[in-house]
Formats: structure tokens, C-alpha cells, sequence
């Protein structure tokens, strides 16, 4: 029965591959409330910074663990064959990585006016912050997505759906309450552009750790160094508090993240690993 329901590379209707697909979700989800309660316990005799870290080495501990003992164990395949493996991210990449966002970052500190504040009471924490969202994110989402769903994915159907699929499921978990139609619908258009992007970025050098580093970098400047939103953030290092009741600019609900500068930016990004996968197959 097991043998059957393992054998992945013969699922007629798709149901074993979306099943396993929900199973490593499940997983995701085990993994983070394990480390959040532990982390939790611990809180009263360790210091804010070092629960901050020691959450995020939880979270990508707990995940790995799971995820790797389940496609070891239970799908009983080799890691690299979700190209989880040790190859190192290629410096074009990491380059890509770096320039990204502090493009959108620079968009809106020159071109649309705002109000700039430095959070620097914390700064420890701060930065403590920029660096486990950076980890946390990229190493976990990543290995998920990247790695173990868009594989199964394309095992069943094709790359250009493995490439598309992922990235909708990775959007629609990121919508929350209080979000109205039009909130959705851009945070699905960048949700999936964002998505294809780490795909492409994966499929262009055959491993899952050039999007790790991409998405890590991505969110440590973006989520943890910078707070660019109509508020004022005060979770970032600095906060930028821009005045636009333009959607396109501010993101929507969502925030900047799913905004035209960053869109654009996905889009460029893509087209850089499409170049970079055709002269590697030439």
C-alpha cells in the first residue's frame, strides 16, 4: 500500500502528488509551532535577541529534520533529486541577490515622497530580527516550495506548471484578514511573480540554494532593514513612511512587496535566470 502510494512518477489524476504536497506543508506548519513554543518556554531566562535567533534556528532545524526524514524515509529518494544539494550559489546570484532590492528600496526613497526615521533604540534587536526573517524564510520556504513541491509538481506534470502551481499556493498563504478584492488579486499577480522568479532562479542553475539566497536577501532588506509602508514601521532598523494612496506603489494591504517597482523587478530577475539556464543547456 505504501509502495503504491510513494511511487510518485505514476499518479494518473494528481491526487497522490497534491497530497504529498500538503503533507510537507504540514510539516512547515509542525515544525514553526514547535519552535515557537519552545522558544516560548525559554523566554523567561533568555535574553529578546538571543529568542529571536534561537526561534529562527528552531524553525529551519524542526523543518529540515521533518522534510528531509520524510522524502529520505518515507518518499525514499535522494535529497538532490528536489535539488536540495551542495552546490554553492553561483556570485552572479548572489549579485542579483544584493541589487534587487535595494533597487526597490532606492525607487522609493528618491521618487515618492515619505518620512524617514531611524529605529535605533534596539538596534541588537533589529538587526537580530533582519537576520532570522532573512534565514528563516529563505531556507524553509525555499527547500518547500523550490525544492520538494515544484518537484512533485513537474514529476506529474511539466516545469512551466511547477513553475506556476507553487507560486499560487505560495501567494494565497500569504493572504490575510482585512484585505479587500483588489488587496488579493495583487497580492496573487505578485504573489506568483515573486514565486516564478525563486523558480526560475532554482531551474536556472539546477539547485534550490541560489533562491535561498535570493529570497534570504530579499527579506533581510526588505522586511528587516527597511520598513517602507504608508505607517510608520517599527519593527525594521529603519522605517520610511511613504505618502502615495496609490495601490500600485504602496501594495496594497500587503505593502510594497506586491507594489509595480517590485513586480518589476521580479520580472527583470526572471528573464536574467531564463538568460542564464539557456547558456548553461547551449
Amino acid at each position: 500500500m505504501w509502495n503504491t502510494f510513494i511511487a510518485i512518477e505514476n499518479d494518473r489524476f494528481g491526487f497522490k502528488t497534491v497530497l504529498h504536497c500538503v503533507i510537507g506543508i504540514v510539516l512547515f506548519i509542525i515544525a514553526n509551532i514547535t519552535a515557537m513554543v519552545l522558544s516560548k518556554a525559554l523566554s523567561n531566562i533568555i535574553s529578546v535577541n538571543s529568542i529571536i535567533i534561537i526561534n529562527c534556528c528552531f524553525s529551519i532545524l524542526f523543518f529540515l529534520s521533518l522534510i528531509l526524514l520524510y522524502i529520505r524515509k518515507g518518499l525514499r529518494k535522494r535529497l538532490d533529486f528536489f535539488r536540495i544539494n551542495t552546490v554553492k550559489p553561483s556570485k552572479l546570484f548572489i549579485l542579483i541577490s544584493i541589487i534587487l532590492p535595494c533597487c526597490v528600496i532606492g525607487f522609493y526613497y528618491y521618487f515618492i515622497n515619505g518620512t524617514l526615521s531611524v529605529n535605533n533604540i534596539k538596534m541588537h534587536e533589529k538587526l537580530c530580527f533582519a537576520v532570522s526573517i532573512g534565514l528563516s524564510a529563505g531556507v524553509c520556504e525555499e527547500i518547500l516550495f523550490r525544492g520538494y513541491i515544484m518537484k512533485l509538481v513537474e514529476i506529474r506534470w511539466n516545469r512551466k506548471i511547477a513553475a506556476f502551481v507553487p507560486s499560487a499556493v505560495f501567494a494565497l498563504l500569504h493572504i490575510s484578514g482585512g484585505m479587500r478584492i483588489i488587496d488579493i488579486l495583487q497580492l496573487l499577480l505578485a504573489g506568483i511573480a515573486v514565486g516564478v522568479m525563486f523558480s526560475s532562479v532554482t531551474y536556472a542553475s539546477d539547485t534550490v540554494n541560489n533562491s535561498i539566497v535570493v529570497h534570504g536577501v530579499w527579506n533581510f532588506f526588505i522586511l528587516g532593514i527597511t520598513g517602507i509602508s504608508v505607517k510608520s514601521d517599527s519593527a525594521a532598523l529603519l522605517s520610511y513612511a511613504i505618502r502615495s494612496d496609490n495601490i500600485w506603489i504602496t501594495g496594497g494591504k500587503f505593502g510594497i512587496e506586491s507594489g509595480l517597482p517590485s513586480i518589476i523587478g521580479y520580472g527583470i530577475v526572471i528573464l536574467l535566470a531564463v538568460l542564464v539556464k539557456y547558456k548553461r543547456e547551449k
